[in-house]
């Protein structure tokens, strides 16, 4: 967290007001290769592990060509000369390459890195995927991965296919409870098939969740991970303007649909793309100490509401 990060480059006097920024941004097209890895296994109801990871590189082709026009095309609205880049991620190496992506195409184009900080002061030891990848410059947040996931198979119920009759290797490895409960669950998607995972989970995972309970329905990853994700941007902006650096300080956190689909859909009622960014900022003009958070999404600025 910023907390645990010394920004550099002290404030002087008669600066322009902050213009500090948390965006987070969707990783890009992969190959889930942890989920498919489970899944494939003779223990396909497991929880994913970010541990476990065996790989470094899990976007496809066309995820690593988008991440980079997407990087470029983001970097493009910021200023080297002004702003200073602090990248934060899921430990999911999706979500991480993703930011090495945007990483290398920031430093191309001149911009000053914030090196994350352990607890103890000192430069943080490459603990995980996220500071792996990113050579030290990416820290993980909790706040932006999966870790609230319990059961991988049962999370595949919101594809549009059915994945149990269709693609599940080892039927065996699956619960009677599972296979017992499936069907009426996927009666559910097929009555209303979005036609994708992100669609059908913001749509169905309310109903989905009383079938299958250790399913978190997006309202409930909603109120734990993206309200996590607020309390972050409020305390980095208080941490922010304690340091007073000279430039301005721009968070870029790279996550998982599931944190923002609820949000999103409630009050744009869209999914989230690949690539695709949501800008937040702390708006402190007003005079009763309750500063608001604004997010930018799809060409609309909103108060979020808490």
């Amino acid at each position: 967290m910023i907390k645990e990060d010394r920004l550099e480059n002290k404030s002087i006097n008669n600066k322009p007001e902050r213009n500090d920024e948390f965006f987070a941004t969707r990783h890009s097209i992969a190959e889930y290769k942890l989920n498919e890895g489970i899944i494939g296994s003779d223990d396909s109801e497991a929880s994913p592990d970010a541990r476990k990871q065996w790989f470094n590189s899990d976007l496809t082709p066309e995820g690593k060509v988008l991440a980079r026009e997407k990087a470029e095309e983001f970097l493009s609205t910021l200023n080297p000369e002004t702003d200073a880049l602090f990248f934060v991620s899921s430990d999911l190496v999706r979500a991480a390459e993703t930011a090495k992506i945007y990483l290398d195409v920031a430093r191309e184009k001149g911009f000053e890195i914030i090196l994350p900080r352990n607890n103890n002061g000192k430069f943080s030891e490459l603990r995980n995927k996220a500071e792996e990848i990113g050579e030290g410059y990416i820290r993980k947040i909790n706040s932006l991965t999966l870790d609230h996931l319990e059961n991988m198979l049962r999370e595949q119920i919101f594809k549009p296919n059915d994945y149990l009759a269709e693609v599940i290797k080892h039927p065996e490895s699956v619960s009677a409870e599972t296979r017992e409960k499936w069907s009426e669950a996927r009666k559910i998607i097929e009555a209303d098939n979005k036609g994708s995972w992100g669609g059908n989970y913001a749509a169905h995972s309310e109903e989905i969740a009383k079938i299958f309970p250790n399913v978190k329905s997006a309202k409930e990853v909603y109120e734990s991970k993206f309200r996590d994700m607020m309390r972050l941007v409020r305390f980095g902006q208080k941490k922010i303007n304690e340091d007073a650096p000279e430039k301005n300080i721009k968070i870029l956190g790279f996550s998982h649909e599931n944190s923002f689909l609820y949000f999103l859909n409630q009050n744009f009622g869209e999914t989230i793309n690949n690539c695709e960014t949501i800008a937040f900022k702390v708006d402190t003009s007003g005079n009763n100490g309750n500063d608001k958070v604004l997010a930018t999404a799809k060409g609309k600025t909103i108060e979020v509401k808490e």
